[in-house]
């Protein structure tokens, strides 16, 4: 069980819940009612946006292995708990199981998936050396996750051309808003030294940016059902979150240095 716990602090499983709501929020705006809501549509959504997340958790720690060994950060690749060619595996095996996801939706849903794919690879190759960029990046990345599943739903990744615009547009600047919040916090720390803020550490308010992210799920989504109590099934990602981390740790109990997180956290913090 410990070989399994190491797999999911490398993808940094916990967080996943966040990406799997954001994809089911732009899904579930779209559609204007929870009716309206297709099974068919939905279901490859389930398979693609975590695929698609836990990648580019697996490609930030493969990218940063050097960096992180070399400042004694607590990471599986880092302290040799997984080797490079298993963590390559893991990650084809995640472009995998996002390809067969793939497979069974519209063109417009699939071109948004190879966007987000594209911005997941742009912004651990590239874009993270830098501030500014890494925040776009970062925030275009979370964006292309609910713009999958706006197309899933309409066909299209024109949210201007939707009755439900304004809440489409809103959970988009809302997600973009936390996810680059998250990612200006961590380069913040990793190339400004920032010790904390209003009393919090980085870690921290990256997480808490992070786990925003579901509040602004159920807002958009509530304000699109006509405050459908359906909505507040959008918060299950916040306990989800903390109970996975549990587990992981659980499984995989981190080493007892003071600069590990609590949670394993987005590649904004990395």
């Amino acid at each position: 069980m410990r070989s399994v716990g190491i797999i999911l602090r490398f993808v940094r499983f916990p967080l996943v819940w966040t990406a799997v709501g954001d994809v089911l929020a732009g899904a579930a705006v779209a559609a204007g009612a929870p009716g309206r809501m297709s099974v068919q549509a939905v279901v490859p959504l389930l398979v693609i946006s975590p695929a698609v997340y836990l990648f580019g958790m697996g490609m930030n720690d493969l990218v940063d292995a050097g960096d992180d060994r070399r400042a004694g950060r607590d990471r599986p690749l880092a302290r040799g708990n997984l080797s490079v060619g298993s963590a390559t595996s893991v990650l084809i095996v995640l472009l995998g199981i996002m390809m067969v996801g793939a497979a069974y939706v519209n063109v417009a849903a699939l071109r948004m998936a190879v966007f987000t794919l594209g911005a997941v690879a742009v912004y651990n190759g590239l874009a993270k050396r830098w501030t500014v960029p890494a925040i776009g990046v970062m925030a275009a990345c979370r964006a292309g996750n609910v713009l999958i599943g706006w197309s899933a739903t309409t066909g299209t990744w024109r949210v201007d051309l939707s009755p439900q615009a304004p809440q489409g547009w809103a959970l988009l600047i809302s997600v973009a808003t936390l996810a680059g919040a998250a990612s200006l916090t961590s380069a913040l720390e990793k190339r400004h030294g920032l010790k904390g803020l209003f009393r919090l550490s980085p870690s921290g308010i990256v997480l808490g940016c992070l786990l925003l992210l579901p509040v602004a799920n159920c807002l958009c989504v509530a304000a699109a059902w006509e405050m459908s109590p359906w909505s507040l099934v959008w918060l299950a990602a916040v306990p989800l979150v903390l109970l996975s981390a549990a587990v992981v740790r659980r499984l995989c109990p981190p080493a007892p240095t003071p600069r590990s997180p609590t949670i394993p956290g987005d590649p904004s913090h990395g």
